[in-house]
């Protein structure tokens, strides 16, 4: 081979490499939120669980997890909008404009994605 072939094979390796490392990188963060929402299912249902089977972690936990997955992002800001809405309500404390919260939610949500999934040298 020539050298530019070989740069060219050299630099095909490299990207596959990158991108491999840069996918693990990524998809290691949705695993950390994956497993802490099977462990605070147990911790919330612990009084409630006789046994673990097969059966509750299949259809109860990773079932739930792929629904959560599937589902789009908007349904779970809509629904802490309408919780921090009923909390106001139920205090007596003044409503914010319908929409507000839900914005900010979404906004604090992508900046803590942003922040803790940039790249090692990428400027946030």
């Amino acid at each position: 081979m020539t050298w530019k072939e070989k740069k060219a094979f050299n630099d095909v390796v490299e990207h596959c490499t990158y991108l491999d490392n840069h996918y693990k990188d990524k998809t290691m963060h949705l695993e950390r939120l994956a497993s802490w929402y099977i462990d605070h299912m147990f911790e919330l249902n612990q009084d409630h669980i006789d046994e673990v089977s097969y059966e509750f972690v299949k259809h109860i936990l990773i079932d739930k997890l792929s629904f959560i997955l599937k589902t789009p992002s908007k349904y779970n800001y809509d629904s802490i909008e309408n919780n921090i809405m009923a909390l106001d309500i139920a205090n007596n404390n003044k409503l914010k404009p319908y929409g507000s919260i839900s914005e900010a939610i979404e906004l604090f949500v992508k900046d803590a994605i942003v922040y803790n999934t940039k790249d090692e040298y990428e400027p946030t």
